[in-house]
């Protein structure tokens, strides 16, 4: 990895196992302060208390003669994975204090997608440590809680002792995460397709379930302050809510290079409604900030209005600030660096820069078009932008307007690949409807049936945007519906193909017990027929619901071996 043999890897005297008190491992943890560490909920054991109060032993296996420290859950810091998946996080208080200097650099760092980073934890049999290496791969679990971790080879998957382990930043060697998690396809799926991966809880979800870890943690916030919602006033202009979700609920624009994925907007200065729209968006998507108010914002929000958690990287307010101050701002909230000279400019010119970021108050910075200038090199980096100007006749709007109008030929060739893949969508949706699919496993809409996609690509070849920045969007937002056809009908393919052999065993079994049907009586058989055809036509459906079949064809050879009432078995 690139370090000296005499070096502890990264210096990582955090590590922690978490042991048993008859010595078992139970995971790994990480060191905070001086006598706190941080683990999963599910590391420790459960006593049937509310909160366990079982002792453990905490090991500090980077830091040479350290002997075992008992610990326990501290005061109010016990948060056990909801139903929903969330949570899952503990902190534990060491009986006697360590010293600090061997506590962890936390740091609020965005999971983008592809960044390497590596872990160690104390799998069965190597109870001293072992250490993998991954990829951060996007947010993952129920409201995107936690964060994908593709392993650098299939031997780098996390497994039972890893839980917990501190997940750390390969470049900054800051610790980013948690491995909380990990995921294995059936046994059934063929080695060369089998997929596993690991997860991690990012540092801002811990820090929404535990705000007592502030303390421990270093990083800018990814949302300014004035831009926080208190997630009180609801949402009176749905509209305009739905279109923030839908932009930040897009996946970034990949291979499409020369085309900044840049939505710009106009909040007069005196539309408080649309300005606290605004303000809720960022705030529920951000994962330090969403859950910090009542639930009713998330649960009470009208359709389409609550765009996913960590959907938002960082939300700027740029009034009055210098194109530097606000490259300063972005390159602080990446952590990034640069050899040589380490101006804010020089480190986003050096890096790449993959964010999803929000600034508000373009034409009210201190120089608006330098910073529009500034917004373009962001965009040239990998950032998708949303860029809200105050005045709709600005200057600085139209100057973006001009800078991020993508070139005609290559929305040409966008709308060329977008017309092949609706066609692709269209032959897997009909070889899965040749098959016997039902019709409701394809498509859960009309807008997302690829005869719909047919007519909204004609549409969008005439589309009066095409010669503007805005058919970034439309287009963008076209592909995802494309995307989801195909993968819903290639997801029931995949279904179909995988459940063929069970069925057919299914099928054989009722048909053998239904030639037994001709040496009952008439009254019987009338009994009988009722469920034969309830069976029949579980079997028939495509995909299958194969419990369910299988529940009727048990009842059918069942009610087959009862013998009539009154006669001896």
């Amino acid at each position: 990895m690139g370090m000296t043999a005499d070096e502890t890897s990264s210096g990582g005297t955090w590590r922690v196992r978490i042991r048993s008190a008859a010595g078992d491992v139970l995971g790994a943890g990480v060191l905070l302060g001086s006598e706190t560490v941080l683990t999963c909920a599910h590391v420790i054991p459960d006593d049937g208390l509310p909160v366990p109060a079982t002792e453990v032993l905490v090991d500090l296996v980077e830091v040479a003669d350290a002997e075992p420290v008992p610990a326990r859950v501290a005061d109010g810091c016990w948060v056990p994975q909801r139903s929903d998946g969330c949570g899952d996080v503990a902190l534990l208080r060491l009986s006697r204090p360590q010293p600090a200097e061997h506590a962890a650099p936390l740091y609020r760092l965005p999971p983008v997608l592809g960044r390497p980073v590596w872990m160690g934890g104390f799998p069965e049999g190597l109870d001293n440590g072992h250490y993998l290496r991954a990829k951060t791969a996007g947010r993952v679990g129920p409201r995107a809680e936690w964060v994908g971790l593709d392993p650098k080879s299939p031997r780098d998957v996390v497994r039972k002792g890893f839980s917990g382990a501190g997940v750390e930043d390969e470049a900054t060697r800051h610790v980013i995460g948690m491995v909380v998690s990990r995921y294995d396809d059936p046994v059934d799926v063929p080695s060369a397709e089998r997929l596993s991966v690991s997860y991690m809880i990012p540092v801002e979800t811990i820090l929404r379930h535990l705000p007592v870890v502030h303390r421990w943690v270093r990083g800018a916030r990814g949302v300014d302050r004035p831009l926080v919602s208190r997630l009180t006033a609801g949402v009176q202009d749905v509209g305009f809510a739905q279109r923030l979700a839908v932009w930040l609920r897009r996946e970034p624009l990949t291979g499409r290079a020369g085309i900044a994925d840049v939505e710009t907007v106009v909040i007069e200065d005196d539309d408080r409604v649309r300005y606290e729209a605004l303000s809720r968006a960022v705030t529920l998507a951000d994962r330090e900030l969403s859950g910090g108010g009542p639930d009713e914002a998330v649960s009470a929000a009208p359709h389409g209005t609550v765009p996913p958690l960590g959907s938002v990287d960082l939300a700027i307010d740029v009034t009055r600030r210098t194109d530097t101050e606000v490259a300063l701002r972005v390159a602080d909230r990446m952590d990034l660096r640069s050899p040589g000279d380490t101006s804010p400019l020089s480190r986003v010119r050096a890096n790449a820069v993959p964010l999803t970021i929000v600034a508000v108050g373009v034409d009210r910075a201190h120089d608006p078009e330098a910073l529009v200038r500034f917004m373009k090199l962001l965009a040239d980096r990998g950032s998708r932008l949303m860029l809200v100007f105050r005045d709709p006749h600005s200057r600085g709007l139209r100057l973006a307007e001009r800078l991020f109008r993508p070139e005609a030929d290559r929305i040409g060739t966008w709308l060329d690949e977008l017309a092949g893949r609706v066609a692709l969508a269209a032959d897997r949706e009909h070889e899965a409807a040749e098959r016997g699919a039902r019709r409701s496993s394809l498509s859960t809409s009309h807008a997302e049936d690829a005869t719909a996609l047919r007519i909204n690509l004609t549409r969008l070849r005439s589309d009066p945007d095409l010669g503007s920045h805005r058919v970034v969007a439309k287009l963008a937002a076209f592909e995802h519906s494309v995307r989801r056809v195909t993968e819903r009908a290639e997801e029931t393919l995949r279904v179909i193909d995988a459940q063929q052999p069970r069925v057919q065993e299914l099928k054989w079994q009722l048909a053998s017990y239904t030639a037994m049907l001709g040496a009952k009586a008439e009254s019987e058989r009338a009994e009988l027929i009722p469920l034969h055809r309830a069976a029949v036509r579980l079997l028939a459906e495509v995909p299958c619901d194969l419990p369910e079949a299988r529940r009727a064809v048990d009842r059918f050879v069942a009610a087959v071996h009862t013998p009539p009432e009154g006669e001896a078995p």
